[in-house]
């Protein structure tokens, strides 16, 4: 999961993370790559919203100056419709309250300031020139966008919000797994890493997870997927969106620098996480996600990338450490 820590003032400084930005202010496979060889890589952060006032379960929203999940407003992100646009920036301070909005291109997610809270909504870009309305039964946590309908996943070990997604019937987190720890200090994966060691990777990509920890990472209710819910959910996601490269709409919009196309039409929101090798080595940020799936007991990584359109590992690597997605456990 990733931490979505923002307070802005204007004038905006931003550091070298920030590739674009547009501002405005109003005073008011099975057979798998060959393995052998290795695989082939501003401002202040505050505090989680989740440590910021009281929650409102009802409704998803957080009392204090930062407010989380709201429904209210277009369900797709246009061009134009908010006053500030952002790519490629992981830190950035919002203070409430300002008239200006912000989107952020990269995580998908839609701010503005009302009073003092800032709201944050999941968002997709818009797939044409018109927003899609959210369907009238949609909530705080769940909202259908062009047949996407998602959900959210708070994992009570440690406290952390997923966001998730339905696609054919099979319920998805649609954001890599990010536990390590549980708070009362019960669980401790000792195998659970961030990528380069920077902690911050671990809010952007979540933790990468050899296979032992791997295993038993995921809340329960929730487990990885099966080979056969890996390879369902990829041929599904290919043929219900007519494209040849199931990449295009796996992958997160903004998130991967291997210019392959991306338009998250899933909502399965693959992002380019790399890997770590036995060794301790990192790879493939920005052009590769791995993600564990067990087969029969045995557990394989499943590649994403501009060679391999989400296809089983051909050999067991235990001790490398790849992504977690779970999916929900069904009666």
């Amino acid at each position: 999961m990733k931490n979505r820590h923002l307070s802005l003032v204007c004038p905006l400084v931003l550091g070298a993370s920030l590739s674009f930005m547009m501002l405005a202010c109003d005073s008011s496979s099975s057979s798998g790559p060959d393995l052998s060889v290795e695989p082939s890589s501003s401002s202040v952060s505050v505090a989680p919203a989740s440590s910021v006032g009281e929650t409102n379960i009802s409704s998803g929203i957080e009392t204090g100056k930062t407010l989380v999940s709201s429904s209210s407003v277009a369900a797709c992100y246009k061009d134009g419709m908010a006053k500030v646009t952002l790519k490629s920036v992981e830190n950035v301070r919002i203070e409430c309250p300002n008239s200006m909005t912000y989107y952020n291109w990269d995580l998908q997610i839609f701010y503005k300031c009302e009073g003092a809270a800032l709201i944050e909504v999941d968002m997709p870009p818009c797939e044409s020139d018109e927003p899609v309305s959210s369907s009238s039964g949609a909530s705080s946590s769940s909202m259908a966008l062009s047949g996407i309908v998602y959900g959210s996943l708070q994992d009570i070990r440690d406290g952390k919000i997923y966001k998730t997604v339905e696609i054919e019937g099979k319920t998805w987190m649609a954001e890599n797994l990010n536990f390590y720890r549980s708070l009362d200090g019960s669980i401790v994966l000792d195998s659970a890493f961030c990528y380069d060691d920077v902690i911050t990777n671990c809010d952007k990509y979540g933790r990468l997870y050899q296979e032992d920890d791997a295993v038993k990472a995921c809340p329960e209710g929730w487990r990885l997927p099966t080979e056969e819910e890996w390879s369902f959910m990829r041929n599904t996601v290919k043929i219900k969106n007519d494209v040849d490269d199931v990449n295009i709409p796996l992958r997160a919009v903004g998130a991967w620098d291997d210019k392959v196309s991306a338009t998250n039409a899933s909502g399965f929101s693959a992002v380019p996480a790399g890997y770590r090798t036995k060794g301790g080595i990192y790879d493939g940020e920005g052009t590769r996600a791995y993600f564990w799936g067990e087969n029969d007991k045995l557990y394989y990584g499943w590649i994403l990338s501009r060679q391999y359109e989400l296809e089983k590992e051909s050999l067991i690597r235990g001790y490398y450490a790849y992504s977690v997605r779970c999916v929900l456990v069904q009666p």
